[in-house]
């Protein structure tokens, strides 16, 4: 078996000034500008890059140059610095100095030190926007505005069926009382029995404004401020109901063509005034005759 002669070992150094040229190619800077703006002569930045250290001075002046050239390419002089201290230790060619040896020496690891606790941070609560605390906080109220107005909605509606129930119960047809039999007298006639009305029917008259509540079986037919001129009539099976009548005189009424009497005077309120079948009838019967 033949000998294999020793493949030649590739020096850090040559690739480390290879990586140097390579970089000063892709920028398209020549060498006799970058020696023109670092005044370090062309013929040591080509020994740089050739490693030719018969051609470069002591190494302590190499890393000066070293350390412009890299600045000029734009590169981190610092790290180049160390990057040609490092190739050039096991290059018997370099000088060796001891620099380098303090360099290449492993050093005993730092102790670990605690973590300060960086200074002047806020804590998570205190760096996030006031902003969106605002915005929590107007979320959080129309919520609970949202809740009351529709607690205060089923509220309302239920006193309003449990008011309609009553009005209802109210108005229910009361037994008109039996009327005593005539009596035959020189004096007096018999007056016919008036016929009762399948339907009450109220026609209704503003003379001066007036605000009107008017129920008809329990049901809200009229809740509004009415004016001179308004004219309505409306039926009822049972009878009619004003919650309300807030100018008394100023209302004229006929409760099945029969007209009805003025129930107060300008400007007085009344409330609760009932029109029924009882009504009616004693709006029918004539008045009792007076004693000669």
């Amino acid at each position: 078996m033949s000998d294999q002669e020793p493949q030649p070992q590739t020096s850090e150094l040559a690739s480390f000034g290879e990586e140097l040229r390579r970089e000063r190619e892709i920028r398209g800077i020549s060498l006799k500008e970058i020696a023109d703006a670092t005044k370090i002569s062309k013929r040591f930045l080509d020994a740089i890059e050739r490693n030719d250290h018969k051609t470069l001075p002591a190494p302590v002046f190499t890393r000066g140059f070293v350390r412009e050239y890299a600045r000029y390419l734009g590169l981190n002089s610092d790290e180049m610095v160390n990057r040609y201290n490092f190739a050039a230790v096991g290059d018997d060619r370099i000088e060796q100095s001891a620099h380098l040896d303090r360099l290449t020496t492993p050093q005993a690891p730092p102790p670990p030190r605690k973590k300060a606790q960086p200074k002047g941070i806020p804590p998570p609560y205190a760096r996030v926007d006031r902003n969106v605390y605002i915005l929590i906080i107007v979320v959080i109220a129309l919520a609970g505005v949202s809740y009351w107005a529709l607690k205060h909605r089923r509220e309302t509606r239920a006193n309003d069926e449990r008011i309609a129930a009553e009005t209802k119960a109210a108005a229910a047809p009361v037994a008109p009382p039996l009327a005593p039999a005539p009596v035959q007298t020189a004096t007096t006639s018999t007056q016919p029995a008036a016929a009762v009305p399948a339907k009450l029917v109220l026609s209704l008259e503003i003379t001066q404004t007036s605000w009107i509540t008017l129920d008809a079986d329990g049901e809200r037919l009229i809740n509004d401020e009415l004016r001179r001129g308004f004219h309505r009539t409306v039926e009822a099976k049972d009878g009619f109901r004003f919650k309300t009548i807030g100018n008394a005189a100023g209302v004229t009424m006929t409760l099945n063509d029969v007209p009805v009497p003025s129930l107060g005077h300008d400007g007085q309120v009344l409330h609760d005034v009932v029109l029924d079948r009882t009504t009616l009838q004693k709006l029918q019967t004539p008045p009792a005759p007076t004693q000669q």
